[in-house]
């Protein structure tokens, strides 16, 4: 026998491949629309700072209108970029055992992403 044998499946031994199978399901109809909802968090949000351009003249950043804290308005990183800059502005005025939680965190962070990452 050849290494090319011939594959023996169902059609070519003359069966139809749909044996064994309901026809019921017809693969030609229209898909049903699905059902979405227009007034999630996402799209109820969205827009929501554009109207500070318009009344305000274009003089203020949406950015300035974010409450939170210092460290994260307007801003946006993975987690070990977070907390390298939450260190750089509020680590002199944090308490020694947050500190020290945060100091492990980046420690931690530090190896995670040093481990596994394009630059490996």
């Amino acid at each position: 026998m050849s290494l090319f044998a011939r594959i023996l499946t169902p059609w070519s031994l003359g069966r139809s491949v749909f044996v064994g199978t309901s026809r019921s399901v017809r693969t030609h109809s229209i898909p049903i629309p699905k059902k979405t909802d227009r007034w999630n968090e996402k799209r109820v949000q969205f827009g929501i700072y554009d109207n500070v351009g318009i009344l305000g003249g274009f003089t203020w950043h949406p950015r300035v209108l974010i409450r939170g804290p210092a460290w994260l308005r307007g801003w946006s990183g993975n987690e070990l970029q977070r907390c390298v800059r939450q260190r750089a502005m509020v680590g002199a005025r944090m308490f020694e055992a947050e500190k020290r939680r945060l100091d492990k965190r980046i420690k931690y962070l530090r190896r995670a992403f040093n481990a596994t990452g394009k630059l490996r």
